[in-house]
């Protein structure tokens, strides 16, 4: 028998949509544990079977739906989210009991069917130095998880998002991204990837070569507000690896703001006669070797190991707390509606 493949940790190598969660209200002082968030996934499941009548799916769009041809629902589960380096790769999501939620990351909910898994994850900031009250550190009767990802069909998101509001009074908005905010994160990752863990800045080939392994490829895609129903939609930007980290290096300790975006924006318009800046130009999706953001919100961060002290783990998760601290209305600016 062939040995069971290694259980991933669930914020990687999936494509979520964001949403914006205000406070959860549990009624209880307790602080959430695996053993009491068993009752909110019995709850749900029984909301999704009582949405069975008779072997027919009810409350669809249409019979094209994909739940109707996921079959049935085999288990739900509820989970506080350990940390990376705490997740077991090995052990059946039930196994890990013995968490509170100081220690974790957030919540993470499955929902499975026969032939598809959906997930949930409800994220904490993991800037704790930042003076957060007690209801976001979990006291009192509330939780504070300001980052929702899922990835779910319509229908089922609809469920999900409603049993949310009507257990914990929370409301779940859309969560979408400026233009400004994905050109400035992808910067910040390059910044992140050639900074020592002591601050200090590599040189340059360590940085190259490292931009190179996690960075790779650069897709940019540029949209369009145009008058008159124009049928120019979108324009692809790419930029090859080795490219891409010449320019990165090359831009690396200009203390322009954006160094890196406005060498690309000075290129773009010295051979496409094209200003990103222009109020009509929209930045719609940056997307690299290590993570993808849509402006509609969307993010998929990609698992991959460097091999150098860690430095893509640092990156990455700089880049996640930033989401959950913009969530709440404290991260990177510029970049947000909606």
């Amino acid at each position: 028998m062939d040995p069971k493949p290694p259980r991933p940790y669930p914020l990687y190598n999936t494509t979520f949509t964001l949403h914006r969660l205000s406070p959860l209200y549990t009624g209880s002082s307790a602080a959430l544990d695996n053993a009491s968030l068993q009752q909110y996934a019995k709850s749900i499941r029984e909301t999704l079977v009582g949405e069975v009548l008779r072997g027919v799916r009810v409350g669809l769009g249409s019979d094209e739906d994909t739940l109707a041809r996921v079959g049935a629902l085999q288990n739900v589960v509820w989970q506080l989210l350990p940390k990376e380096d705490a997740w077991d790769r090995e052990g059946d999501v039930e196994e890990e009991s013995a968490l509170l939620v100081s220690a974790s990351h957030g919540i993470l909910v499955n929902i499975v069917y026969e032939k598809a898994n959906y997930s949930a994850i409800l994220l904490r900031s993991g800037n704790r130095e930042d003076g957060d009250s007690l209801m976001e550190n979990g006291s009192g009767e509330f939780e504070h998880f300001p980052l929702l990802l899922m990835r779910m069909p319509g229908s089922l998101k609809e469920t999900f998002t409603a049993f949310l509001s009507s257990t914990f009074d929370t409301r779940v908005s859309m969560f979408n991204l400026g233009k400004g905010y994905l050109t400035a994160t992808l910067e910040q990752y390059i910044l992140d990837c050639s900074t020592e863990e002591s601050g200090e800045a590599m040189d340059i080939e360590r940085t190259s070569r490292i931009l190179r392994s996690i960075i790779k490829d650069v897709q940019i895609v540029i949209g369009f507000d145009l008058p008159n129903g124009a049928s120019l939609k979108a324009i692809d930007i790419l930029i090859n690896k080795e490219d891409f980290a010449r320019l990165a290096t090359r831009t690396s300790g200009n203390e322009r703001q954006s160094p890196l975006m406005a060498a690309i924006s000075n290129y773009i318009k010295k051979h496409l006669a094209l200003e990103l800046g222009h109020e009509n130009v929209k930045i719609l999706k940056v997307a690299c070797g290590a993570f993808v953001l849509g402006s509609e919100g969307k993010i998929k961060i990609t698992e991959l190991r460097d091999g150098d002290d860690n430095i893509q783990d640092r990156a990455t998760w700089n880049l996640i707390n930033n989401l959950v601290d913009l969530a709440k209305g404290s991260g990177m600016g510029n970049g947000t509606h909606g």
